[in-house]
């Protein structure tokens, strides 16, 4: 029990944090820019419209177009050919690639571009990055013998990202949707040139299609190796967004392969959505990499960075970038503030603003702060009037009448956008959206406003997100809700998406149902779905389940891709064989009938290629 005496300390000292915490800042509008704070615009090359303090500092992070450097004797690193720069050691006994691109399509680009400065074949490859391990194949131009280095746990991570259903996600089972948030992400929506495009290349490529080499030469932490002659040490403890990095160290030459330093702060939460990426893990990498003193620090995300002092100088700054973002963050959470007041309050101060791997070119710092906080609070701000929400269509509701009406926000929002206050904007039309999506002077408004704060906005991923959607709103794109799998991934692991399956079940057919489904696959695999009115729980192995099949379902895999992506019904299936049911066979559609149907209302289906090589 806490003591009279003990309990005036603890109010005495929550009192005394929160003064400190929260006197003397500047309001959050005065310094924001999708609030009226002044931004000067530019033009990049292909004429988007964006922030100028973009324009001005980009190329000293990163590259734009296609480049080549040479940071130190006999290493080359090519940049702007794809998502992600990678690097070339020239040995006599043949060449090492540090990660080899995002795709096979990268993998061509890449070799094309290192044959202009050797010709000697690529006989080691060392995966810095899970994402980046896609091109192997090409640049081994098929030698069966290269060497092909990896953090231990690579193998895994890539084999499951490339039979999943989607982009990775903490639940699989929303792939589909993430997928759709990272076409958005990676300016799938945006055109190429003009106002609206893309003001960083921040392109997925136009053929998705994997290379992967599966590592053939796992190594551990800190462990030491010779490869062609370079004496290397691999450093395989911390992540950064992904979590089989691996860092080479160059004892003889103070040279540090990583992907810890990027063009812009550690991006602590992706706008597609991602598995929690863990700040400390970062930091500690970082730390790291500071204290071996590298001469040259070869960054797979960023330019490279030459002399000690001028690394040492740019780690120091990129890690307290990180560091503060996370210790400002929970100082916050102490002082009371919940993840919307975070959002506003975590900025950077004018010396780490200047570092110049600090830009917020890819990502922007305030999307960070509600990101730890949902991880480590959860989603309630501790303020119990939002304990209840009402539901946004309930708050439209009542919002509105109370604004003055229909035509009263649309004069708020106008007024608005006329002081440049674009987030205040969207806000208030926002209310009028949500009553009725097709009202026009409402999409245009809403419009107007995603687009200004695009222009000044600095990231490219919410640059995307908010142009792609203002775009959407003209009805000059239309977004995908959900991007399903690939039909040859789902017949590839039939059992896998019947699990996944599970998830569409509506309850507002199901009713009293309580039956058990068996799948058999021709490759020899079953599952099942036990559906109990509800619910519909997997089981992985039919034959060890509480009870017997109460029907079972034969097919194959490429059949059970059509039922999955709703390309056809199980109706037709029974009446053309290819759903063989044992029992009933018309209870058997029924019970597949219990799940939800992707359809134009609900979801586009499209094809990954078709998805990236143009608008849906």
């Amino acid at each position: 029990m806490m003591t009279t005496t003990t309990r005036l300390a603890f109010t005495f000292a929550v009192a005394l944090l929160a003064c400190s915490l929260f006197t003397g800042a500047a309001s959050a509008a005065e310094i924001n820019p999708y609030m009226g704070a002044p931004v000067t615009l530019g033009k990049a090359p292909n004429g988007a419209i964006t922030n100028k303090k973009l324009l001005d500092r980009i190329d000293e992070v990163a590259w734009t177009k296609p480049t080549i450097e040479q940071p130190a004797e006999g290493i080359w690193t090519l940049g702007g050919y794809g998502l992600a720069p990678i690097s070339i050691i020239d040995t006599d006994e043949g060449l090492i690639a540090f990660d080899t691109g995002d795709t096979k399509h990268d993998g061509e680009i890449l070799l094309e571009a290192i044959r202009t400065v050797s010709d000697k074949p690529i006989k080691a490859i060392i995966y810095g990055h899970s994402h980046t391990s896609l091109g192997a194949a090409v640049l081994a131009e098929g030698n069966e013998d290269v060497m092909v280095i990896g953090h231990p746990n690579l193998n895994s991570v890539v084999e499951q990202n490339l039979r999943s259903g989607g982009a990775p996600a903490y639940f699989p089972e929303i792939g589909p949707y993430l997928t759709a948030r990272m076409a958005i992400q990676f300016n799938v929506y945006m055109p190429a040139e003009g106002p609206d495009a893309y003001a960083l290349p921040t392109n997925l490529p136009e053929n998705m299609d994997s290379a992967f080499l599966p590592v053939n030469t796992p190594v551990q932490d800190e462990q030491e190796m010779t490869v062609l002659g370079v004496k290397m040490q691999f450093l395989t403890k911390y992540g950064t967004d992904d979590k089989v990095h691996t860092a080479v160290w160059l004892p003889e030459r103070k040279i540090l392969f990583t992907t810890m330093l990027w063009l812009s702060p550690p991006q602590l939460y992706s706008l597609r959505g991602d598995v929690f990426r863990d700040p400390r893990e970062w930091i500690e990498g970082l730390k790291q990499a500071r204290d071996l003193r590298p001469e040259v620090l070869i960054s797979a995300a960023a330019r490279p960075v030459i002399g000690q002092d001028n690394v040492s100088r740019t780690l120091e700054g990129y890690l307290d970038g990180a560091s503060f973002v996370l210790d400002q963050t929970l100082r916050g959470i102490l002082g009371g503030k919940g993840p919307d007041e975070l959002r506003h309050w975590v900025r950077f101060p004018e010396y780490l603003d200047e570092v110049p791997n600090n830009l917020q070119a890819y990502g922007e710092v305030s999307s960070y702060p509600p990101a730890i906080y949902y991880q480590s609070v959860g989603w309630y701000n501790n303020d119990a009037a939002n304990l209840k929400p009402l539901a946004p269509i309930d708050e439209a509701n009542r919002m509105v009448p109370l604004l003055g009406g229909r035509s009263a926000v649309l004069a708020a929002t106008t007024a608005a956008l006329d002081k440049k206050e674009y987030a205040w904007a969207a806000q208030l039309v926002n209310y009028l959206y949500q009553l009725d999506p097709q009202d026009k002077e409402a999409r245009k408004l809403k419009a107007e406003a995603l687009r200004q704060m695009a222009y000044v906005s600095t990231g490219a991923n919410d640059r995307a997100h908010l142009m792609s959607q203002a775009l959407s709103l003209e009805g000059k794109v239309t977004l995908a809700r959900i991007v399903p799998p690939a039909p040859a991934t789902i017949s590839a692991s039939p059992a896998v998406f019947v699990d996944y399956f599970r998830v569409r079940i509506d309850p507002s057919k199901s009713g009293d149902t309580d039956s058990f489904l068996q799948f058999n696959f021709s490759d020899g695999t079953s599952a099942g779905l036990h559906i109990r009115r509800a619910v519909a729980e997997f089981v992985a192995e039919p034959g060890k389940h509480i009870r017997k099949p109460d029907l079972t379902v034969a097919m194959s895999g490429e059949t059970w891709a059509k039922l999955y992506l709703s390309q056809v019904t199980p109706d037709d299936m029974v009446k053309d064989g290819s759903l063989k049911v044992t029992g009933d066979p018309a209870e058997a559609a029924r019970l597949i009938n219990l799940f939800d149907r992707y359809s134009p209302q609900k979801a586009i289906v499209i094809p990954p290629t078709t998805l990236i090589q143009g608008h849906p």
